[in-house]
């Protein structure tokens, strides 16, 4: 094994995880989607027809859009599908798109650990509250949000160590397919 190896081998672990994770999250994304649509659509007819009405629906469907957001935001900073300074990428220069690209990434981290601290703030203080219908602890709801900002978080390090040291990740536009 050479020196090169040694040192790609924890990127090569990083980014397996980074996959498990990823579909971990994608699954979580669309069981809270599918949450929402069930429910929402329940809620639809339950204003229009003569069914039972249930409270619950309306809570756990705000709280799955909440969790939606969070959960799958990590993996929306590893796919580069949150808002991205693409106009920079048309540089010429690949040093200026590689600094570009890792201050975006940085910002992005630094904006997760804000979030991170903020979510735990919440699960940690939040255990007293109750959730109005379900009397579920706020705690709880929050814990979604609190793995969501942490993996923003470290996604968003880790893709500015990965631009920082491989260059810059370059989005393919129609006119560079043609």
């Amino acid at each position: 094994m050479t020196d090169k190896d040694t040192f790609r081998q924890p990127f090569a672990v990083l980014r397996r995880l980074g996959g498990v994770m990823a579909a971990i999250e994608l699954t979580l994304g669309a069981l809270a989607l599918l949450t929402i649509l069930v429910l929402v659509f329940y809620q639809a007819l339950q204003r229009y027809l003569p069914i039972d009405q249930i409270a619950w629906t309306g809570e756990i469907s705000r709280f799955s859009l909440v969790w939606l957001t969070f959960v799958v935001a990590g993996l929306l900073v590893s796919t580069r599908g949150h808002i991205a300074l693409e106009i920079a990428d048309a540089i010429p220069h690949p040093m200026v798109v590689r600094a570009v690209q890792v201050f975006a990434m940085a910002v992005v981290a630094a904006t997760g650990v804000g979030l991170t601290l903020e979510a735990w703030a919440l699960v940690t203080t939040q255990g007293i509250i109750k959730s109005p219908v379900l009397r579920w602890p706020m705690s709880w709801v929050y814990l979604p949000v609190l793995l969501g900002a942490a993996s923003i978080t470290v996604r968003a390090a880790v893709a500015a160590v990965d631009v920082a040291l491989h260059g810059p990740v370059l989005r393919e536009t129609e006119e560079a397919a043609a």
